[in-house]
Order: structure tokens, then sequence, then C-alpha cells
């Protein structure tokens, strides 16, 4: 059997046993390693539990990098598709990449597909540029500057925050602000990443605390026994949207929050609570009308078995405050 073919029937049982040993160590693949690029795909393929084989293989066409060559698509029902191509030499593999247009002649309607995506410093070929590693030296001084907020065994919210505005910079320089859109271009990026993150919801609270403020008042007025004015808070606060932090034991009392940085940092949120209390009183009371409003199969017999999940329709369909929608 061909090295091709092969390989072929490797990806298709998803067997990387056989794979670490058809691929050459001395080769790189989308410009990474062997064993990164397996162990990224293994990776992949692992959050789909149901994932153990392909049952097809499918022949198509590139439709981009490699424009009218011939690529392979591995399918199973109701599981992202793996479409491969494979760059050969006289016979051999020289290499294997992701085809991200592949054309086939019978393409399902709901097909997903496996997406790998390597940094530039994770490719074989990198060699860092000065402005790479004068970046680097901002980063670690940046990260040294978060972890001394607590030196004294809790940082403040207002230091954390002040921390944030004096990074907004370097933040835009390395493409924090896109990360969710984009990803990282730099691996060495991902712990200062993760620290902006985790900062950005807690700024994001701070600055919208009035806000919270506001909405918790209107909520104390409301009776106990006053659905009505209930639902009407849940529905004029549904796009008030506040992140929450992990809890320490009486954070109300003590205002003693965590930030999830590895390692954590201990926040005094003191005075700036509200967009925290708000989100856990928020959830509450929306979690229980959605219980208890859920549409019932009639209901969605009625709607030709499809109605979308949200509050404004679930009361719809029980005609319930109607004059609030």
């Amino acid at each position: 059997m061909a090295e091709k073919q092969k390989l072929i029937e490797a990806f298709k049982s998803l067997d990387f046993e056989a794979l670490q040993n058809l691929l050459d160590d001395n080769r790189s693949y989308m410009r990474v390693s062997k064993d990164l690029f397996l162990s990224r795909l293994k990776q992949k393929v692992d959050v789909y539990e149901d994932l153990k084989s392909y049952d097809v293989v499918v022949e198509g066409i590139c439709n981009h990098c490699y424009k009218g060559c011939k690529a392979y698509k591995f399918k199973a029902k109701n599981l992202p598709s793996l479409p491969l191509f494979f760059e050969e030499e006289d016979g051999k593999v020289t290499d294997i990449c992701i085809c991200n247009d592949l054309i086939e002649d019978n393409p399902d309607e709901d097909d997903w597909r496996i997406m790998l995506k390597f940094c530039e410093d994770e490719k074989v070929d990198f060699k860092p540029s000065l402005e790479y590693n004068m970046i680097l030296q901002l980063i670690d001084e940046a990260v040294e500057a978060f972890y001394a907020l607590n030196k004294k065994g809790v940082a403040t919210i207002e230091g954390v925050v002040d921390w944030y505005n004096q990074n907004q910079n370097l933040a835009s320089a390395i493409g924090l602000d896109l990360q969710v859109f984009f990803g990282l271009q730099y691996k060495a990026y991902e712990h200062i990443a993760s620290i902006y993150s985790k900062v950005s919801d807690l700024v994001s609270n701070f600055e919208r605390n009035d806000v919270a403020k506001n909405a918790l008042e209107a909520y104390h007025k409301i009776s106990a026994d006053d659905e009505k004015s209930l639902v009407k808070w849940l529905l004029d606060n549904a796009d008030n949207h506040f992140y929450e932090l992990q809890k320490t034991d009486y954070w109300e009392r003590t205002g003693l929050l965590i930030l999830e940085t590895n390692p954590n940092l201990l926040v005094d949120c003191s005075g700036y609570l509200e967009g925290f209390l708000l989100r856990e009183i928020y959830t509450k009371h929306f979690d229980e009308m959605m219980e208890k409003y859920q549409p019932t199969m009639e209901h969605y017999m009625q709607h030709g078995g499809w109605i979308d999940t949200s509050l404004k329709n679930y009361l719809k369909v029980h005609n319930k405050y109607l004059d609030l929608l």
C-alpha cells in the first residue's frame, strides 16, 4: 500500500499510534513539528466523545491554497469532518494540512469541520524579531506588576483597574482586545491574554456599577408576590450583562472575590459589589421564570415543533403579561 493510502487509512480510523509511526520525525506538518501537529489534532478530536473514527473518505478539490488539487474529507454522521490535503513529491508525502476550502460533489448541508491553528512561535521556522523580544519584555514587566498588586495579600479593585488602564497600549499592540475573534498570534502571549480576559470582566463590572445599583434599587421596590413587576424588571434588565468572579466565604460582607489568573489574585471589591449581586439575583429569578413558563408539548406542536428559547417567547405561548412584551 502506498504511503498516502496508509495515512488516509490511519486518519480515517483516527489511529494516532499509526500516524506517529507513519509520519516523518524530520518533517514539519502545517509548519510545526510532527508531535505538535498530532497532539493538537488529537486534542480537537477528543473534544467529541463519539468521534472514534470516520465512516467515509470523500475526494474533493482544494479551492484555495492548492487550487485544483485533490483533497480528502473524512466524514462521520453528526460529527465534524476533517478535510486534509496531502502534499507529495515523488510518491512521498511531504506535508499535510487542513484544507479550508474543499469542494465536493455532494456536500452535506450541516457539515462543520475540525480547525487547526498554530501560533507563529510554534512553527519550526520561527525566528524571533527584535520587536518580538521587546514585547516579551514588556509582557514580563506587566505580569510582574499585576502580581505585585497583592503584595499585602490582597489587591484592591481600584489597583486592578489602574493596571488594566496602564496596559491598554500593550494589549492593543499584541491584539488582546481581538483575541476572541482571531486568536493569538504568538503562544508566548497566552498568560497575559488569560490575565487580561479575567481583568477585563472585572473592569466591566467596575465601570458599570452605577447601572447595577439602579437595577438593584428597582428590584428592592418589588413586593414578593408581585410577579408581573418582577417579570417587567427581568425584561428591562435583560441587556444589563455583568460578569461573575469566584466568590470567597462571606464575600458580601468582606468584599473579597477571586480573579482566577493562575496564580489567582484575591481582590477587595468593597464598594463595587452591585454588579456581582445583580448577576446572582437576576440569574435566580430568570431561571425560576424560565422553568415556570416552560412550553408544554402542546405548545411546541402548535408552533411547528420549535419555540425560540427566551423569556418573552415563553410568556407569549402562555398568554402571560402580553402588555409587557
